[in-house]
């Protein structure tokens, strides 16, 4: 048996690192002192409501019992192809709120779901155009087949009947729309 002396000291590190320096991370930068903060970074660049005197109009989901109940006895109601609207005015409101009611009749939970949110943008666009008040927007089972335009000119033009007022927001006489087929 060859027995071979084995060193009891470490051997010295080597000089030569394994990755070049570049990619070796710094760690913390010797400005920030503070310790690492716990919890959620705040957002950046998400928008709030605004402050609490902004005269810009907003739409707004209805969620009061009441106003449902309004609802039943509108002071408007529009009709434009499938779209159905019945609104009821709210002068001392600085909103709009709206509902949307879409059936099962109008097709899968896709397709509802894509109605809505159609629906709901042609709202956001209208939001500087209607009264406040409180709206329920209602899709009859041909409201898919719509393109967005064709959606969007029914819902303002049902809409504009429900407030009685034009497509510049001005209120209309007994004159009936154009492209009103009745």
């Amino acid at each position: 048996m060859d027995e071979t002396d084995v060193p009891t000291q470490r051997a010295q590190a080597r000089q030569d690192a394994r990755f070049p320096q570049a990619d070796v991370d710094q760690g913390r930068t010797g400005s920030d002192s503070r310790p690492p903060s716990e919890g959620t970074p705040a957002p950046v660049g998400v928008t709030g409501r605004g402050p609490a005197g902004s005269t810009r109009p907003r739409v707004e989901p209805i969620r009061s019992l009441r106003t449902f109940s309004d609802l039943r006895r509108p002071s408007g109601r529009g009709r434009q192809g499938p779209v159905s609207v019945s609104y009821v005015e709210h002068p001392d409101w600085d909103r709009s709120e709206v509902a949307y009611a879409v059936s099962r009749k109008v097709g899968n939970a896709v397709q509802r779901n894509l109605l809505r949110r159609r629906m709901r943008a042609i709202m956001a666009e209208r939001v500087a155009d209607v009264p406040a008040g409180a709206f329920l927007v209602r899709s009859g089972p041909e409201g898919p087949a719509l393109d967005f335009h064709e959606l969007k000119v029914a819902m303002s033009r049902a809409i504009d009947k429900a407030t009685n007022t034009g497509p510049s927001g001005a209120p209309v006489t007994a004159r009936a729309l154009p492209g009103d087929g009745s």
